[in-house]
């Protein structure tokens, strides 16, 4: 076996073909870490290490230079507590958004169960929005109650597969409690964009004052526009099938919602319902005084004070103060810049990002 001690171990510098160093080969032929992975059969570790300004370390170590091998050696403990010792469920470290899935299923079948033939679901009656009865009749709490009602199980299957893929990341990289907020004020400027044009517009006809609006997908709007602006290179498949960038399912969708209010297609009022989801997480994510507003609305009550934040700008991937994170949302945000460097290199990340991987790195 080559590398039997420690006279013969070999150290080389190399950077892997993304320009970071995420892989440590152990027990390697020299300048063959690949083939020593694909073929030799020797023992090897890959672990994803914080990128280095440089290159990684390749190390050929011998069977003598193993720490288990050493006089004394304890393997090291299992990690304790919960969630180790199972695979990573989606909605770990995103506790809102499994409420909110849950919720939103519960909500539908229930509605199905007091439903009498031929009546109008009681639920429905009772939450779902319409200029009339939440703007003229003050009725507001459904501004929130017709994000968690839903017309039929395909509109609530839609629904629930964006909550599902897409509101866990984005609920860890801004905080549970941001988060929240986040999403139901998306929903509510659904209803208020909708509002508004029936208001001072003919789009909807004599009718707009009284259609029904139901469903998360105003909300959901929102958790894509977030997505299109912190991670625009992320892959996704369209329907399950067709590979694309975040950025390239955005622009789709954006242009759809407005093509088929312009031509008032199929279900219109909720494209505008989107709309004003879409357009108010835009605004979120582009402006600092709306990003600013946002966190000091969720800081209430916490006893979190936000007045770092009156003459500073926020940054482009911080809603939060690095402070006030938590290791799982820390992660994240390292996750998301080695993402970028994959993209993009290491020459773009910005003096803060920097500083986020040099900390992560030293803890």
């Amino acid at each position: 076996m080559p590398g039997t001690s420690s006279e013969n171990t070999r150290v080389e510098e190399f950077l892997d073909k993304k320009g970071r160093c995420p892989v440590v080969y152990l027990n390697c032929p020299p300048n063959e870490p690949e083939a020593c992975q694909k073929d030799s059969g020797f023992f090897f570790s890959a672990i994803r290490l914080s990128p280095c300004t440089k290159a990684c370390r390749f190390s050929r170590v011998g069977h003598a230079d193993r720490d288990y091998m050493k006089p004394g050696y304890e393997p090291p403990r299992p990690p304790q507590g919960p969630g180790y010792g199972r695979p990573p469920g989606a909605f770990d470290g995103a506790p809102v958004t499994r409420w909110l899935f849950v919720s939103n299923i519960a909500v539908f079948f229930l509605n199905i169960l007091l439903t009498s033939e031929g009546q109008i679901p009681p639920l429905t009656l009772w939450g779902y929005f319409s200029v009339d009865q939440g703007f003229y009749h003050l009725q507001i709490w459904r501004v929130l109650t017709f994000q968690f009602l839903h017309a039929d199980i395909g509109h609530l299957l839609s629904n629930m597969i964006g909550i599902y893929f897409f509101a866990p990341h984005l609920e860890r990289w801004m905080s549970s409690r941001i988060f929240t907020f986040y999403y139901l004020l998306c929903g509510i400027a659904g209803v208020l964009f909708y509002t508004f044009l029936a208001l001072f517009t003919n789009l909807f006809g004599e009718y707009g004052t009284i259609n029904p609006m139901v469903g998360a997908s105003a909300g959901i709007f929102g958790i894509l526009a977030a997505f299109y602006f912190i991670a625009p290179n992320a892959r996704v498949l369209l329907f399950f099938v067709i590979p694309m960038k975040m950025r390239t399912l955005g622009i789709i969708f954006f242009a759809y919602e407005v093509l088929n209010i312009i031509g008032r297609g199929g279900n219109y009022g909720g494209s505008v319902g989107h709309l004003g989801g879409a357009l108010l997480g835009i605004l979120i994510m582009k402006n600092s005084t709306a990003k600013k507003l946002l966190t000091s609305l969720a800081a209430i009550g916490t006893g979190t004070s936000t007045k770092g934040h009156s003459k500073g700008k926020f940054k482009e991937a911080q809603i939060v103060r690095e402070s006030n994170r938590s290791p799982i949302e820390i992660t994240e945000e390292v996750n998301r810049i080695l993402d970028k460097i994959s993209e993009e290199g290491i020459q773009s990340l910005t003096p803060k990002e920097r500083e986020t991987l040099d900390r992560s790195r030293k803890n």
